[in-house]
């Protein structure tokens, strides 16, 4: 298992006294210190006081307590790490490194690792989070000690596993908007040697908004998801653990609503949309219902041997299928946009993924007194389908005849078989009907292998001088082999021959077919100074790869550059105030080359154009400070700040939103048509970006979290306890030209629970409320050619409700 945290308590801005720690003090003087952690974060127990890694944990309790559903719901407790989505697709960025584009088949910037494997796809990064023991949060490049390279960080879940203890719990948590959650896990021994846990979800919650064309709902719930596992004690020093989890998900969630126009006052580009926008912005008017459609299953198996007192072997196989179809209107309008309606091409997309992922994990961990190593070997590969498709639909409420598209010289069998379908199908429960006006069916693969080690030495084995010092030295060799094929078809229509398109482009697979290998050598080095046992200082010097990644646009031949990172941090660890106070504190600067970024642009025959590029250098400074505080035996507080200095050194590209470099209507001329918003008119083409803010990245974000214990006699020997909880980011901007519109506002949001918890800790409940000041807060902005104008996705609005549990 990867950097694993071993038992957890309260670790810093993020976690709660009530996580689980280490063994229950019993004096006073113990009681009033702050608990000690426990961690296996460099293959060894440790303290996390002594672990030279920028690491945030959080235990089961506190994700419970925080109504922490998903990674999204993280946004509140985990200062340094910043969550958007758009397209079904999860943004987390971690110091201003993250996943920049919206189209599948890259890679993200910020690994998920879900016990131990690694989930590539970042729309199979939005499903919900249940049965948790913890998860953790990394900073800064890993890929010395993990399988799969990652630049900006990691996060890692870990699910509870089977014991010897027959153990369980149910919970139920009622909310508005009708919500409904429910979660029941139960586990223990069949046999000598042999364990079992199985545990299930099911999440239901109206919409936060509707849709008042159909009158359904937007923005709701409606997932379901088990998993089961079985462990194998063939010896002490032997074990298998086997596990394998579903997840289900039919709703319309992830909504993109309207926000402006793109290209407000240039009538050639007014949007599709015009008059059928909705008022409410958490509503969404169009004639066809959006919604997400995923199916997800994945197996894992773990082995685990200890061959000597010193020497032990790890082995992870996975694999993890995943398909997800997105429907929405990208007009984001009731207006029914159809050639033969409005002379307009439709706007109704369907996004489909179809993934299959294999990966293996071989670790060798060898732990003296003064030496811990790690050696590891590394097989990945991953095989999408993608189907993306902006398409006719139904005329006047009838489906297109075949003989209709016939006559409108559409080529029936091509259309079909890149898009799937048979004549007059629909799908989703939508009006959505074949053929597509553009189709592209890609087939994208990676294929990636890696050696990779990092050792520990205490210098104290040469010197009793040199007690307390220690470096790091590690490394990792990566290869990956990527492929791409963009076939597809466009059809293009007339608008002066209505009856008529014009020929249609059709590249092939075989002429889009693209390869590319790619290698990189990444070290990591460092030094670590314990002063004391209650003072830790360290320095690391850390570089990360990304491969190259093609996408699936119609036609595209493109894979683009790796991105490569080079990361010095410093930091210290400190335990203060006889051991009431601990304080983490860490600085980093980083320089980034080759920053993989997508934005699509209007215009063509299409009607939308796909750029996926690379941004040439962007480097960052940061400061990070963590702390947790037991200034009294009944009060405990807790809270993180992040500073990042994000910026592009160096960014030569084309502005979506500048109406020059949109094609259209009459080409500039200083003479006869001087208009300054005409396509090709000056102030088009590439812009220096040098100097702008990186994407998803605030540059300050805080946290605060306390806790009180309330003097109250409660039933059955409980204890109540209110908490309360801040958090506050600054502006983040949804793309790199800094514009307003494009980004959240500055926010500051407020929760609050109040806890009750029996004396045997078998019963606890609570009553709980989030974004109390209802902010209503933009996740994501994305320009959408195809529609010409700006969508928008948003955090929850004020939600509160009651859950109550039993654990045995």
């Amino acid at each position: 298992m990867r950097i694993v945290i071993g038992t957890v308590a309260a670790l810093l801005a993020s976690t709660s006294v009530h996580a689980q720690t280490a063994p229950p003090q019993t004096t006073q003087a113990d009681s009033s210190s702050v608990d000690d952690i426990i961690v296996t974060a460099s293959r060894r127990e440790q303290s996390v006081q002594d672990v030279s890694i920028a690491v945030t944990a959080l235990s089961e309790e506190r994700l419970g307590d925080a109504q922490v559903n998903n990674l999204q719901d993280l946004q509140t407790i985990v200062p340094s790490v910043n969550f958007g989505n758009d397209f079904n697709q999860a943004k987390i960025f971690i110091r201003g490194v993250g996943a920049n584009t919206s189209t599948t088949g890259s890679s993200t910037g910020v690994a998920l690792h879900v016990d131990g494997a690694y989930v590539a796809r970042a729309e199979a990064q939005l499903t919900s989070l249940f049965d948790i023991a913890r998860v953790e949060v990394l900073r800064g490049p890993q890929g010395t000690l993990y399988g799969r390279n990652a630049v900006g960080g990691s996060i890692n879940v870990i699910s509870a596993k089977p014991t010897d203890v027959m153990e369980g719990y149910g919970r139920l948590t009622f909310g508005n908007y009708n919500a409904l959650v429910s979660e029941v896990a139960v586990g223990g021994p069949i046999t000598d040697g042999i364990q079992f846990r199985v545990a299930g979800k099911t999440e239901q919650r109206d919409g936060f908004g509707s849709n008042p064309v159909t009158g359904a709902d937007v923005d709701d719930l409606n997932r379901r998801m088990v998993r089961a596992q079985l462990n194998f004690d063939f010896t002490p020093d032997v074990s298998l653990l086997l596990s394998g989890e579903y997840f289900r998900q039919d709703d319309s969630s992830g909504a993109v609503h309207y926000l402006r126009a793109s290209f407000p006052g240039v009538t050639r580009l007014a949007p599709l949309g015009v008059g059928g926008y909705a008022t409410d912005p958490r509503d969404l008017a169009s004639e066809d219902q959006p919604g997400t459609s995923t199916d997800s299953y994945a197996f894992t198996a773990t082995l685990k041997a200890n061959i000597s007192d010193t020497l032990s072997l790890t082995n992870i196989a996975n694999f993890r299928s995943f398909e997800s179809a997105l429907f929405q209107d990208l007009d984001l309008s009731a207006v029914q946009n159809e050639p033969s309606l409005n002379g307009l091409a439709s706007t109704i997309q369907e996004r489909r993924i179809d993934s299959d992922q294999y990966s293996n994990e071989l670790q060798l961990n060898y732990d003296t007194d003064h030496v811990n190593a790690v050696l590891g070997a590394y097989y990945f590969n991953e095989q999408q389908n993608p189907i993306d498709s902006v398409g006719f639909k139904r005329r006047s409420g009838n489906a297109q005849s075949p003989a209709i598209l016939a006559r409108d010289n559409i080529p029936l069998d091509l259309a079909y078989n890149l898009c799937g379908y048979g004549p007059g199908s629909t799908t989703g429960g939508s009006a959505i009907i074949t053929p597509k006006r553009v189709c592209t069916r890609s087939n994208l693969e990676t294929t990636a292998y890696a050696i990779f080690g990092q050792a520990n030495f205490d210098l104290g084995m040469i010197s009793p001088g040199l007690e307390g010092l220690s470096v790091k030295l590690g490394g990792r060799y990566s290869h990956e082999e990527v492929m791409s094929e963009n076939p597809g078809i466009v059809i293009r229509y007339n608008p002066t021959a209505p009856n008529q398109h014009l020929p249609t482009l059709n590249p092939t697979a075989a002429g889009t077919h693209t390869e590319r290998t790619f290698e990189d050598f990444t070290p990591e080095v460092g030094v670590q100074w314990e002063v004391n046992p209650d003072l830790l200082l360290y320095y690391t010097y850390s570089e990360g790869f990304k491969a190259g990644s093609g996408e699936n646009a119609s036609g595209s031949t493109t894979i683009v550059d790796p991105e490569t990172i080079s990361n010095h941090e410093v930091g210290v660890k400190a335990t203060l105030l006889d051991q009431r106070l601990t304080v983490n504190a860490a600085a980093y600067s980083y320089e980034l080359e080759g920053l993989q970024l997508n934005k699509t642009i209007s215009g063509g025959p299409t009607g939308y154009t796909t750029i996926f590029q690379n941004a040439a250098k962007t480097s960052a400074n940061g400061v990070e400070l963590e702390f947790f505080a037991r200034p009294t035996d009944v009060f405990r507080f807790s809270g993180g700040l992040s500073y990042t200095d994000a910026t592009f050194d160096d960014y030569l590209t084309i502005d979506p939103l500048a109406p020059q470099n949109v094609s259209g209507g009459t080409p500039y001329n200083a003479t006869t048509n001087p208009d300054p918003t005409a396509f090709g008119a000056p102030g088009g083409g590439n812009l220096q970006l040098a100097g702008n803010k990186v994407r998803n990245t605030p540059d300050l974000a805080w946290s605060l979290h306390g806790e009180l214990d309330l003097p109250f006699a409660m039933p059955m020997d409980g204890s109540l306890m209110l908490q309360g909880d801040a958090s506050h980011k600054s502006q983040v901007f949804f793309s790199e030209f800094e514009r307003d519109i494009e980004s959240s506002d500055a926010y500051t949001v407020f929760d609050a629970s109040l806890v009750y918890e029996s004396g045997d800790g078998a019963i606890r409940g609570q009553l709980w409320v989030k974004n109390i000041g209802d902010e209503e807060i933009r996740s994501s902005t994305f320009a959408l050619a195809t529609g010409r104008l700006i969508g928008v996705t948003y955090l929850p609005p004020r939600t509160y409700g009651v859950s109550l549990g039993y654990r045995f």
